[in-house]
């Protein structure tokens, strides 16, 4: 039987709860680790040239968005607060209805991710980023461990998506047994199907 077809028992329900507060404890644990060991804008090499990391405040959205509106903080946690319940309640639905474990799996993490920074913004009234990746001259946008997360699941449910017709199992619902049909395909309603004639 396909593993992904077995009814989900509560001790499923537990450990997609712990994964998501380990995820979140993880991302939080990492920011605050940063922000006690380094000073705004420090950055220190890990890899010269190409890795690094960086304290910095982001007051937007990824990519600093909204980052200089008054507002911006207050709009996106927000969005945030009705997108993670949303994720919440779309993880334990997919689980419970659809028993699809590896889509659940995305939506936990992308669920850790947008708690991770809400967490942040409503916090501190910014998000704290530190990951910081140099090509030459470019500096790719700097993030942190919430932002993998929800890099990551999105990529993987859009792979998941093209690349697999099949990522939620067939639904498990109940559905009545087929009723009997004649050769002509059309459905016999009269009951009369297993009877025979006495004459013939």
């Amino acid at each position: 039987m396909n593993k992904e077809l077995k009814k989900p028992t509560w001790m499923t329900y537990v450990l997609f709860s712990e994964l998501f507060v380990v995820l979140v404890f993880i991302d939080q644990f990492t920011k605050d680790l940063i922000v006690k060991s380094f000073a705004l804008a420090q950055k220190d090499p890990i890899i010269d040239g190409f890795f690094s990391f960086m304290y910095v405040r982001n007051k937007g959205s990824a990519f600093s968005m909204f980052s200089e509106k008054s507002w911006g903080i207050t709009f996106l946690s927000t969005i945030s607060s009705i997108a993670l319940v949303l994720l919440m309640v779309l993880a334990f639905f997919v689980l419970a209805r659809f028993r699809s474990r590896r889509l659940a799996f995305c939506l936990i993490f992308l669920s850790a991710g947008t708690l991770g920074n809400l967490i942040d913004r409503i916090r501190l009234k910014y998000v704290v980023d530190f990951i910081c990746f140099d090509f030459g001259s470019y500096t790719f946008p700097i993030f942190n461990v919430a932002d993998i997360y929800v890099t990551l699941s999105c990529i993987v449910i859009a792979v998941l998506l093209i690349f697999n017709e099949k990522f939620i199992p067939e639904i498990p619902f109940n559905t009545p047994k087929d009723e009997p049909q004649k050769e002509s395909g059309l459905i016999d309603f009269s009951g009369n199907d297993d009877k025979t004639d006495d004459g013939e």
